[in-house]
């Protein structure tokens, strides 16, 4: 038995009363985050890349030629501020896989966009990564790829609901001993 289903397997003990059944969904996926994050830095380390800069690149080259996009679209789409995204674009720059252009019909805006040094060498990677990524689910068949991709789409829409639903949802207070 595994420690999240040992804690459930606790709780259920300890406190009868209570449905712990979202341990072994939470649980799990927080894991499961872990260990794919754990795998993912292992990964990019010899690359010397962060996963977030990672994400940078890969987001300009998945976006197709001509590879680039604002700032503000990367860091909307990377869920980050534009502060943070601007520090990881001055790294990219400074490593010579980006560029920053001149938008041609406004000038308060600017492009990030790969160099071809950058592009080949997200490619390199992105190549790379689907490989590992793909070694890493070596035992689970196709079908049980898409099951576990679509329960995940579930879960994903079930959460963001909830939250819609209640978003100032507080729990009350409890008093400390």
């Amino acid at each position: 038995m595994d420690a999240i289903g040992q804690a459930l397997d606790d709780w259920r003990r300890e406190r009868p009363d209570l449905d712990a059944s979202p341990i072994g969904v939470f649980g799990r996926l927080r894991r499961v985050a872990e260990l794919s994050r754990q795998d993912l830095e292992t990964f990019l380390a010899p690359y010397d890349l962060t996963p977030k800069s990672f994400d940078v690149l890969a987001n300009l080259r998945r976006g197709g030629a001509p590879y680039r996009k604002t700032p503000s679209e990367l860091a909307e789409s990377s869920l980050l501020s534009s502060g943070a995204m601007t520090g990881r674009l001055d790294s990219l720059e400074r490593l010579g896989f980006i560029r920053r252009s001149p938008h041609p019909n406004d000038r308060r805006v600017m492009f990030a966009e790969l160099t071809p040094a950058g592009l080949a060498f997200i490619d390199e990677v992105f190549t790379h990564h689907m490989a590992n990524e793909d070694h890493l689910l070596g035992t689970l068949t196709p079908a049980q790829r898409t099951q576990i991709a679509d329960s995940l789409v579930m879960l994903e829409e079930a959460i963001t609901a909830a939250a819609e639903k209640a978003p100032a949802r507080r729990l009350r207070r409890i008093a400390r001993p």
